[in-house]
Formats: C-alpha cells, sequence, structure tokens
C-alpha cells in the first residue's frame, strides 16, 4: 500500500511539473495582490482588503483551451483574494475593475502587472519573445512587471499555464490564508475568544486553507527525509488535534503554549533550524507585511515612538524576524 501511495504521489508531481521559471522564483515574488480600499460609499466600506493587482490578457485569435487556462489562472488569483476592488462611483460610472482581456482591449487600459498567457497575441510579438519549451518568464518594460506563459507549443503554454494555476496560485492562496489565521489565531486566543478561534481553525478560508498546501505539497513531503516529516507531523498534530482541544476547554495558557510551539515548526522549516530550510526565497513584503497590521489590531505589537515591539510572538526560539 506504502508503495503505491508513493508511486501516486510521485505521478501526481510529474503531472505538476515545474516549467522555466526565468528568472528563478520570478513565479513566487511577482505582485500578484494588493491591498486597497473597497466598497467606499456605503456603510460597510473597508480598507486593507486583498484585491487583483494585475491584468490577465490573452490574444484575440488565441486558441479556446488557452483563453480557458486564463480563466483558471483568474479564478486562483480569485481565491487569494477578497474582492475585485470597486466603489458605489465605479458601480455608477460602469467601470468595475478588469481582470481578465484580450490583447486589443489591454491598449485601451491602465495597468502596472501583466499576466499574459500564450503567445498568440500582440504583447509577446512585439517583444519579439520565443520559448523553447513551458516557460513562466518576468521582464520589466516601461515600469511594468510582465510575466509571459508561455511555450514552443500549445501543449506547452498549457502545462505552463495550468502550474501557475494549480500549484504556484493555489499554493500562494493557501498559504497566505493560513499564515494570517494563524496570526490572528493567537490574537482570539489572547482575548478569550474562544469559539472565533476554534471556527477559525475550522474554516477553509482559515487554518484548514493549509489542506491546499498540504495535498500539493504531498509529493515533495514523500520524498522528505525524516528529520523534516517529523517537523511537519508535529506542527499539523499542534495545529489540528492538540490546540483545538485546548481551546475547547477554553485553557488559554495551554492554547498559547501551544500556538508558540506551532510557531516553532514553521521557523524550522522557513529559517531551517535543525533541518534544511524548505523557504529558499524572500517574500515579497508588500504582500507578506500585512500580517503585522493584523497583530497590531489585536494589541500583539507595542509601538513606542519609531520603536515596535513584536515581543508577543516574536521572541525566544522565535526571535527572529523576517528571513536570513
Amino acid at each position: 500500500m506504502r508503495k503505491k501511495l508513493l508511486l501516486l504521489l510521485s505521478m501526481s508531481g510529474i503531472a505538476l511539473g515545474q516549467p522555466l521559471i526565468d528568472p528563478n522564483f520570478a513565479d513566487r515574488l511577482f505582485p500578484y495582490i494588493t491591498y486597497s480600499t473597497v466598497w467606499s460609499g456605503t456603510p460597510a466600506t473597508l480598507s486593507d482588503v486583498a484585491v487583483p493587482n494585475v491584468l490577465i490578457v490573452y490574444g484575440k485569435k488565441e486558441d479556446p483551451d488557452v483563453v480557458a487556462l486564463a480563466g483558471k489562472i483568474a479564478y486562483y488569483l480569485g481565491q487569494w483574494t477578497d474582492d475585485i476592488g470597486f466603489s458605489v462611483e465605479d458601480v455608477k460610472q460602469s467601470r468595475i475593475p478588469e481582470l481578465l482581456v484580450n490583447d486589443e482591449r489591454l491598449k485601451s487600459l491602465d495597468y502596472k502587472n501583466l499576466i499574459v498567457v500564450g503567445t498568440n497575441n500582440s504583447v509577446v510579438k512585439e517583444l519579439g519573445l520565443k520559448f523553447e519549451g513551458p516557460t513562466i518568464k518576468v521582464i520589466q518594460k516601461d515600469g511594468k512587471n510582465i510575466m509571459l506563459v508561455g511555450g514552443k507549443t500549445k501543449e506547452d503554454v498549457i502545462k505552463a499555464g495550468k502550474y501557475l494555476a494549480d500549484v504556484r496560485l493555489n499554493f500562494k492562496a493557501g498559504a497566505y490564508k493560513t499564515f494570517f489565521s494563524f496570526v490572528a489565531l493567537r490574537g482570539y486566543i489572547e482575548k478569550g475568544e474562544f469559539d472565533a478561534a476554534l471556527r477559525l481553525i475550522r474554516s477553509p478560508q482559515g487554518l484548514s486553507a493549509c489542506g491546499k498546501n498540504m495535498a500539493l505539497a504531498a509529493p515533495m513531503v514523500a520524498n522528505w527525509n525524516d528529520d523534516i516529516k517529523a517537523v511537519v507531523k508535529k506542527r499539523n498534530s499542534i495545529l489540528y488535534s492538540e490546540l483545538p482541544k485546548a481551546i475547547e476547554s477554553k485553557d488559554k495558557n495551554k492554547a498559547v503554549e501551544l500556538w508558540k510551539e506551532a510557531m516553532f515548526t514553521c521557523y524550522q522549516c522557513h529559517q531551517g533550524i535543525d533541518i534544511p530550510q524548505l523557504r529558499k526565497f524572500k517574500p515579497l513584503e508588500s504582500i507578506h507585511s500585512k500580517h503585522q497590521r493584523i497583530a497590531e489590531s489585536f494589541g500583539l505589537i507595542v509601538k513606542a515612538g519609531n520603536e515596535v515591539s513584536c515581543v508577543a510572538c516574536h521572541s525566544g526560539k522565535t526571535s527572529i524576524r523576517g528571513y536570513q
């Protein structure tokens, strides 16, 4: 049974194989989202809401399968964000923000970042690019970031696009929902809001969003050494078994202790403590730093002039802030 499972995981890894990424980690460091004020003009106006920070472009004469793939990329981006970002005035002016457009529409739009899906479009032609195989390439032109999802053949484009949608954006959606929820969880525990904490753990939009990541990482996990597997197993046991039990019993001290233990397991993988470092890149500050604002909203960060204290979360074994 174990051999069959490992075989299936290996096959899954091949099916979701990574295309050429140029430059290295470009698919991880692209500014896919930003934070904005939404629904202005209503009593429910909110700020610091995750919205798309890209336009997804396909050629007007592109193959229908590639156009459909562009739609799938837009879907997973939507899984990551909270809204497309609009106001009452936008509705009055019939200007709900665009997300998925063809290359002819692009000429009349203002944008900062593009994801161009396929090769039969004006963007690729103007850049004079050629691809040798499934490729995700990021370039800067005229102050804009352009991600090109291309390939030598239609099949190559499909492989690259599936990776971007099914793996990269899917993973980021789960990772950031989990990360931000983990910070909020500490806040709920500190305030004694145990029911909210438990719902957050069990919500597919909360800590259980990590199910995406665990499923996607399964082929890699199968090949990790026993030390790394032990850390992952400990983390999962804490977050999805031990910590919920402590919260259900309203044991605040135990819950905080377990939360800190779970955070240390995250540190082990991300910082390389006692095991090889699994996180090989520094995430975008513009996206990642929202966790600080979440922590501050719960009183977990103390400010004194220009000094900021994060010791509620960053102390002892987890005193390092940021990535080394």
